[in-house]
């Protein structure tokens, strides 16, 4: 019963973790995995293991 509420908490925390990190980076670093700073949030939702 609780597990999908768990696992949807789980995956927004990781979400949130990786926003942070890749926020840190340059934007040199984030053009060559494919982003832009102000595009963090989406290309973070676009990938499919978070």
């Amino acid at each position: 019963m609780f597990e999908p509420i768990v696992r949807r908490l789980h995956n927004w925390r990781l979400r949130n973790i990786a926003r942070r990190k890749l926020a840190t980076l340059d934007d040199r670093l984030l053009a060559d995995i494919g982003t832009e700073r102000d595009n963090i949030g989406d290309f973070v939702a676009r990938q499919p293991d978070l």
